[in-house]
């Protein structure tokens, strides 16, 4: 019941934003305002349930509510929802992307909606777990901000002269700056979660780094957001760094989800994830 209102408050903020984007582009600012503040005010209102079923969740069991892809898949909705209301919720255009977005994650939550109650393996009952998990989640969201940033800045390479910038507010945006700061913070979290989940993995299992699958697409996601950074650093154009930064994120939604579904990752140490 709970996740069809999640599901049902960003989807109809997806369309108040759609509209209200639609509405801007033909130069109708006051009703792109309105529909643009209904859509965030659902977006928080979203947000606002999916911390609640998380506390609830976490008092009724006695257990962090990060247990199965179910679980982590609300959690990722709450993370990108806050780390866009942190970075761009004056911006109706990345308001429209995450609000789509995160109609996205719901529905695979749908799809691998779960009832029972998981126990982590006594292995990894640790208080290296709250930390890795919630560091990433932030790091995913602020990179999917850097992915919707990037397909913007493909499509719209000059904002600026563009006649509805001003309604829709890309004139007061600078793709390759937003891409960049949200990568910086991304990119600090995904790496200290890299560090903690070797920290867990040396009292899990007795060693830093197992070559599991799921460990091995984190590290490549982590070099390919290195390579922006050090790209960027030495003057690769912008058209470039918003590819790199495409298939940044593509390989933390694999990393995330795809891992799951290699023949290889059956029988990984991360399996537990799914």
């Amino acid at each position: 019941m709970l996740l069809n209102i999640l599901f049902t408050l960003f989807a109809v903020s997806t369309a108040l934003y759609g509209l209200g984007v639609v509405l801007g582009i033909l130069g109708k600012s006051a009703p792109m305002k309105i529909l643009s503040a209904g859509g965030l005010f659902l977006i928080v209102a979203g947000m606002a349930l999916g911390i609640g079923m998380m506390t609830f969740a976490w008092v009724e069991t006695g257990q962090p509510p990060f247990q199965t892809l179910f679980q982590c898949l609300i959690f990722f909705s709450v993370t990108t929802a806050l780390v866009f209301l942190f970075s761009a919720r004056s911006l109706p255009l990345l308001g429209l992307a995450t609000a789509a977005f995160i109609v996205a994650i719901l529905g695979y939550a749908f799809v691998r909606r779960d009832t029972a109650l998981v126990q982590l393996p006594p292995a990894l009952q640790s208080a290296w777990f709250i930390p890795h998990v919630v560091v990433y989640f932030l790091g995913y969201s602020a990179l999917f901000v850097s992915f919707a940033t990037s397909i913007l800045y493909l499509i719209f390479p000059n904002p600026k002269k563009l006649a509805f910038a001003g309604t829709l507010g890309l004139d007061r945006l600078d793709f390759g700056m937003f891409t960049y700061k949200a990568i910086l913070f991304g990119y600090a979290m995904i790496s200290a979660g890299l560090i903690l989940g070797a920290l867990w993995a040396k009292f899990a299992w007795g060693d830093w780094w197992t070559w599991d699958p799921k460990e091995n697409w984190a590290l490549i996601t982590w070099l390919v957001y290195g390579a922006y950074l050090h790209l960027r650093y030495v003057g690769a154009s912008k058209k470039a760094l918003a590819w790199i930064a495409i298939a940044g994120f593509l390989a933390v939604m694999f990393t995330y989800l795809g891992v799951n579904y290699l023949p290889a990752a059956q029988e990984a140490l991360h399996s537990y994830t799914l």
